[in-house]
């Protein structure tokens, strides 16, 4: 009985300190953490939703190990014998083909989530939590790790330790799929952040592996052309859209994923016309040209130094104009990729938050200053 009461208590206290209204949520969703074991987990987007803490569900799978796949319409969790599901046309969560009580998985805007606990609890974890620090702490006993004592401490020193953040930075790589891409995508997970890929059609027909990959790695995939030959991109609106419209349906196919954010070769001006933008807006297009150049392809490997050079300055310029969404033009190339851990290093540990392009949160940067693309 007293087991049975302290757990409706622990319960209570958890959903107390997690459960505000949605809207409240958004607004402070940086202020709560989730640790695993002997760590403080660098997931930001930490939301209370219907009264339970929640977060990316391709986050967390990172550092649990989950596997996802998409089948049949479905999001699935198959780990330890047991077969979690998300059907996205009912919006019901399934274990084993049982549906499960407080919709733990949830879709917004789009994007899953799901509750700490659940998935903590089906995989046998055991949860603490730390009000002072807003912190759920997930931990196994047959795993090696600190006190709660100590955990505690170690809250405290990685919370003062981060600096303020000082503006978005999207890092995005055009010309791929290609062995770089494979290599850019490590790299962007071994430091936890994800990028903004513009795939070529050309490229993608013979490297669909590498596509599923990076879609899988939770970056954002979009469009920038199927030829890049400038004569046929540009020729008419109509060869235009017909090779934005290519590559799109090309990314739908292979990923699942919408691909409306696109990327023209070179630029969009002047080669972009009001009858081409007419067009894109219409068929519901978004476009991106960039606020920094790391002029990436104009160096070798051994020259990666100016290429961190290149953004470094190119960084600071635009956040000293008042630029807070900086956007970073890199390509699918071997001096690119041995240049890209120096710039992820030195984003981060100057306050810089490294994200990747999200459909609900656009932000407008075109040469044209359309802010209908």
């Amino acid at each position: 009985m007293k087991e049975k009461m302290w757990a409706i208590c622990f319960a209570f206290v958890i959903n107390f300190v997690f459960g505000t209204m949605t809207g409240e949520a958004a607004e402070t969703k940086q202020d709560r953490h989730v640790g695993l074991h002997d760590r403080l987990l660098p997931i930001e987007d930490v939301r209370v939703i219907d009264n339970n803490t929640k977060v990316p569900l391709t986050d967390i799978a990172k550092y649990l190990y989950l596997p996802l796949s998409e089948e049949g319409g479905a999001m699935h969790i198959r780990k330890r014998g047991i077969d979690i599901s998300y059907e996205y046309k009912t919006k019901r969560t399934t274990k084993d083909g049982v549906e499960q009580k407080g919709a733990p998985i949830t879709e917004v805007d789009g994007k899953l989530y799901i509750t700490v606990t659940y998935i903590a609890k089906e995989l046998g974890f055991k949860i603490e939590y730390f009000p002072k620090w807003k912190t759920l702490r997930i931990y196994r006993d047959d795993y090696p790790h600190m006190s709660h004592t100590d955990y505690e401490k170690q809250i405290q020193s990685w919370l003062n330790q981060k600096p303020a953040a000082k503006a978005n930075v999207y890092l995005t790589f055009d010309d791929g799929p290609n062995q770089y891409t494979t290599l850019n995508t490590a790299t962007l997970e071994k430091y936890n952040v994800q990028g903004t890929f513009f795939f070529l059609g050309k490229h993608m027909k013979n490297n669909e592996k590498i596509v599923k990959a990076t879609a899988a790695g939770a970056h954002y995939i979009g469009t920038h052309s199927m030829t890049h030959d400038k004569t046929k991109v540009y020729k008419s609106t109509k060869s235009f859209m017909a090779e934005m419209n290519e590559g799109s349906h090309l990314i739908k196919k292979m990923t699942g994923h919408q691909a409306k954010l696109i990327r023209v070769p070179y630029g969009s001006k002047p080669h972009v016309t009001l009858a081409m933008r007419t067009e894109l807006i219409k068929h519901g297009y978004k476009m991106w040209d960039w606020d920094v150049d790391s002029n990436d392809w104009k160096y070798t490997d051994k020259q990666t130094d100016v290429i961190v050079k290149n953004v470094q300055t190119g960084v600071e310029k635009a956040y000293k104009s008042g630029d807070r969404d900086i956007i970073i033009l890199m390509h699918d190339r071997s001096q690119s990729a041995k240049a890209l851990p120096a710039i992820i290093e030195w984003l981060q540990g100057q306050g810089y938050v490294i994200k990747k392009y999200e459909p609900d949160h656009h932000v407008v940067q075109n040469f044209h200053k359309d802010v209908q693309l």
